[in-house]
């Protein structure tokens, strides 16, 4: 049994582009934008009667984000980033993320591969980094892989992948097993 084609396929497109703007998010998010630079322009929202005042003030803000033709968004799992084969950083403070990013940033992904046992993803580069993840839960989504036809490449913890257009409400995907 192997990893579905697509997702190699989707990060075979990838390789050998360098990643830029690798910055830390909130909490353990990690992103790694690739491509041409290009602009998002998020625009002010009503929120809810039931939000924060500080959730309220950001939503009433028009955002503006720089992104590349791919963004890749660490989310919902356990990372650690790898120079050499000897640890480097994780996700665990934001000193260390930043240092993550600071070793990532302008390395040239050249590999991508899947341990299904350990759900486990391995983002390799070209000058000595590796990226690994694992889930925190059963059902966390590990990471997002928007690309640049408006599709997202999402992989959850139960080994089940979604690859659908990112405009799409979430209740409306359907998830399909990683492995075939």
């Amino acid at each position: 049994m192997g990893i579905t084609p697509l997702l190699q396929n989707v990060f075979s497109e990838l390789y050998g582009e360098p990643c830029w703007n690798v910055k830390p998010g909130y909490g353990s998010f990690l992103t790694l934008e690739f491509g041409r630079p290009h602009l998002e322009v998020s625009e002010p929202t009503v929120s809810s009667k039931d939000s924060s005042p500080r959730v309220r003030r950001l939503l009433a803000r028009r955002n503006i984000f720089i992104h590349g033709d791919w963004h890749l968004w660490i989310a919902d799992c356990a990372w650690e980033v790898l120079s050499n084969g000897k640890h480097v950083a994780n996700g665990t403070t934001k000193s260390r993320m930043q240092r993550a990013a600071r070793l990532l940033d302008g390395q040239k992904l050249i590999h991508f591969s899947f341990v299904p046992k350990k759900v486990q993803c391995v983002f390799e580069f070209d000058l000595g980094a590796t990226l690994m993840t694992v889930p925190y839960d059963r059902k966390g989504e590990q990471w997002r892989l928007f690309t640049p036809s408006q599709k997202v490449l999402t992989l959850r913890a139960d080994r089940r992948y979604q690859y659908i257009l990112s405009n799409l409400p979430t209740h409306r995907r359907l998830w399909k097993p990683v492995l075939n």
